[in-house]
C-alpha cells in the first residue's frame, strides 16, 4: 500500500476533478493535499498503529466532509466523492496484484482497508453534516464558499493532521525496535 499510495492518491484527485465542477477554481488548491494525505494514512491504518492513527483518519476525513459541503456539494455527494477511492483502490488491486500474493491482497488487510474507508466515508458525512447543522443553528443555514484565508486555513489543518500522523508512525515504528 505504502508504494501504491502516490498513484492512488493522484488517481483519485483525477476521477474527482473529472466529477464536475465542484473542484473547480480556487478549491482545485485543496483536492490534492487532501488526497495525498487522506492515502497516506493507509498502510498505517493497516498496521498495529491503527487505534493510534484512528482520531487522527477521523478529523481528516471530518475536515474532507466539511470543505464538501463548503464547495456546495450534497451529503450523498461527498460520500460518492469519498467512495470513489475505495473504487480507485479495488482497480489498482486487480490491476496489478501484489508480488509474492498468490491470492492477492490477505484477507485480514482487505477487511481493515474496507473499515478503514467506511469510517472515512462516515467521518466525511458527519463534517458535511455538523456544518450545515451549526450554520443553520448559528445563522441563515446557508453555507458560504471558502476564501483564500480559509482555503490556507484548511490546507494547514491537512499538513497538520498528515504531519502528526507522520510523527506517530515513526514513534510507533520506534518503539517496537526497542
Amino acid at each position: 500500500m505504502r508504494e501504491r499510495s502516490p498513484g492512488i492518491a493522484e488517481r483519485w484527485a483525477r476521477g474527482l476533478l473529472a466529477g464536475g465542477e465542484a473542484w473547480s477554481g480556487a478549491n482545485e488548491v485543496i483536492l490534492r493535499p487532501f488526497c495525498r494525505a487522506l492515502v497516506s494514512f493507509l498502510p498505517g491504518m493497516l498496521s498495529a498503529g491503527r487505534n493510534d492513527l484512528m482520531p487522527l483518519w477521523s478529523e481528516l476525513a471530518e475536515l474532507f466532509g466539511s470543505a464538501a459541503a463548503r464547495r456546495g456539494l450534497s451529503a450523498g455527494e461527498v460520500i460518492e466523492e469519498f467512495q470513489l477511492l475505495r473504487e480507485v483502490i479495488l482497480r489498482m488491486m486487480f490491476e496489478r496484484p501484489l508480488a509474492g500474493s498468490p491470492g492477492g491482497v490477505p484477507m485480514r488487510e482487505a477487511l481493515l482497508l474496507n473499515r478503514t474507508l467506511d469510517i472515512g466515508v462516515t467521518q466525511a458525512s458527519v463534517g458535511h453534516t455538523d456544518l450545515l447543522f451549526f450554520s443553520l443553528l448559528n445563522g441563515s443555514g446557508a453555507v458560504e464558499p471558502m476564501d483564500g484565508d480559509e482555503l490556507e486555513e484548511v490546507l494547514d489543518q491537512i499538513t497538520q493532521l498528515r504531519d502528526e500522523a507522520r510523527r506517530t508512525m515513526r514513534h510507533l515504528a520506534g518503539s517496537e525496535l526497542q
